[in-house]
């Protein structure tokens, strides 16, 4: 089991305003002139970032890593650098140079309401009707992504899908996650879709976490 946790005490200062720089630093560098170059200048800070992630209405706008394991960026910022605050990064089962059904990525559920602290918002029912919009870019290439499912599960008993045996199978788990949802909505999923997959803890136990998911906007291909 993945030990993404809810602090219950506040947060180092110093560790903090390292991290609140580091962010400003690397969103500064997300902000320059093309895609490309955006992404060039923020593996210059880490080679292991991958991506950015912005959730519409949260405090979620932060780089993206991946590690050869799920314990790395735990308690490490962007830089590598020890940090209570950890990094908010892709499951490494994942190949970011493959095309992948499901794109899961996890970060900590912080009491000041810093990476993914904020993702508990979408248990209210109108702030999941308003702020359904996600911007990700991996690799230098933006989309966007439109919410679709939030729920909770047991961590001890559950686990979060990474991949699917089929199409049938895909079908199937889009189904599930539409029905385990606390809030509908109107959004099509079909077999060649997209998902990205949101994961932090939730404070109603210590094995209790927050699933959203959300599927890609605009033309689809394929999937192959």
């Amino acid at each position: 089991m993945l030990s993404l946790y809810h602090t219950k005490a506040q947060p180092n200062t110093e560790q903090a305003n390292e991290s609140t720089e580091l962010t400003k630093e690397a969103s500064a560098v997300a902000k320059g002139p093309t895609e490309n170059e955006r992404f060039q200048s923020l593996l210059a800070i880490n080679k292991e970032i991958i991506g950015w992630l912005h959730v519409d209405g949260t405090s979620v706008d932060y780089p993206v890593l991946q590690h050869k394991d799920n314990d790395y960026y735990l308690n490490r910022d962007a830089s590598g650098k020890k940090s209570i605050y950890g990094s908010v990064f892709m499951d490494y089962r994942l190949d970011t140079n493959q095309e992948q059904r499901n794109l899961v990525i996890y970060g900590h559920n912080m009491i000041d309401g810093s990476m993914f602290g904020s993702l508990g918002n979408y248990k209210n029912k109108d702030f999941f009707a308003e702020h359904r919009n996600i911007n990700w870019g991996i690799q230098g290439k933006m989309s966007d992504w439109e919410i679709f499912s939030v729920y909770t599960i047991d961590a001890s008993k559950d686990t979060v899908d990474i991949s699917y045996e089929n199409d049938d199978a895909f079908l199937l788990a889009l189904d599930q996650y539409r029905k385990k949802s606390m809030y509908q909505a109107a959004v099509t999923l079909q077999k060649d879709d997209q998902i990205l997959t949101l994961v932090t803890c939730s404070n109603e136990t210590d094995d209790t976490r927050l699933v959203i998911h959300a599927v890609k906007k605009g033309p689809r291909a394929p999937f192959s």
